[in-house]
């Protein structure tokens, strides 16, 4: 493979593409199923709100006459997940995209760290980290006999650097990142991309309680809108907005001394 050409296979276009989007009800994966939809991609709908996603695929399937089927399941649950892959390889006979967008996030600071915590700990790396397990057991198996697939995780800027009120949120990111970077080395020679999505803040619910600066918010459209140019592209790693991005990416070579006197003085209040 040249040094320069794209990472992963681009996508040439959407239409007709078997599409399993987990965490669909809201967010960025909400709004990712409404852009692929309009794009003309067969979507899943999977999460544990079952209205909501109901919802969504009847305003998709009104709208754009896309195929949107609503799949509820929860993802920290690994019979589940399976289930639903079993589902949807009856009705469509293979997978071409799984897109994990489920997350979810708590404050969790040492200074008030307590045993009580742990359950929130537990729930946090349930989710966004094992729950990509689940998925992995779900559907590699089926991705090796088409010899083709494609496995999309929303990770977080937050996994870049250690960063304060994220005491289990951003390890378990930065473990999201390090797992997708041994899923590419191993998996694309199979025919099996792999893409990481690094959003810097994204204007949804998972956020919107958080008591802490949000530099460049974005939109969950402008997200969707930089997921699916990336994937369309062939990118291993989306990360948005680039500006902002760009400046976690440089304090990763940072020496750490630097980096957290940097990051005290951003956060002061």
């Amino acid at each position: 493979m040249p040094l320069l050409s794209p990472l992963n296979p681009p996508v040439p276009h959407w239409s007709g593409q078997r599409v399993w989007i987990l965490g669909a009800s809201s967010g960025i994966g909400a709004e990712t199923a409404r852009l692929l939809a309009r794009n003309g991609a067969r979507l899943a709908l999977s999460g544990r709100r079952e209205e909501a996603l109901a919802a969504l695929g009847r305003e998709l399937t009104a709208a754009t006459g896309a195929e949107a089927r609503a799949l509820p399941c929860d993802i920290t649950d690994a019979q589940a997940v399976a289930d639903g892959a079993r589902t949807l390889l009856e009705a469509w006979g293979g997978i071409d995209l799984v897109l994990m967008a489920a997350g979810i996030y708590d404050a969790l600071r040492p200074q008030e760290f307590n045993p009580a915590d742990l359950a929130t700990v537990r729930r946090t790396l349930d989710t966004n980290l094992l729950g990509a397990y689940h998925v992995l057991a779900a559907v590699l198996p089926e991705f090796r006999r088409q010899g083709r697939g494609r496995l999309a995780f929303v990770s977080s800027v937050a996994g870049y650097n250690g960063l304060p009120r994220a005491l289990a949120y951003a390890p378990g990111k930065a473990a999201l990142n390090n797992l997708c970077e041994g899923l590419y080395l191993e998996l694309r020679p199979l025919g099996i991309a792999v893409t990481r999505i690094c959003p810097g803040f994204v204007d949804t619910p998972l956020i919107a309680t958080g008591d802490f600066p949000k530099p460049a918010l974005q939109t969950p459209q402008a997200a969707a809108r930089a997921i699916v140019r990336g994937l369309e592209r062939g990118d291993f790693e989306i990360r948005f907005p680039k500006p902002f991005t760009s400046l976690l990416k440089v304090l990763q070579w940072l020496p750490r001394r630097l980096y957290f006197f940097l990051l005290r003085q951003a956060i002061r209040p």
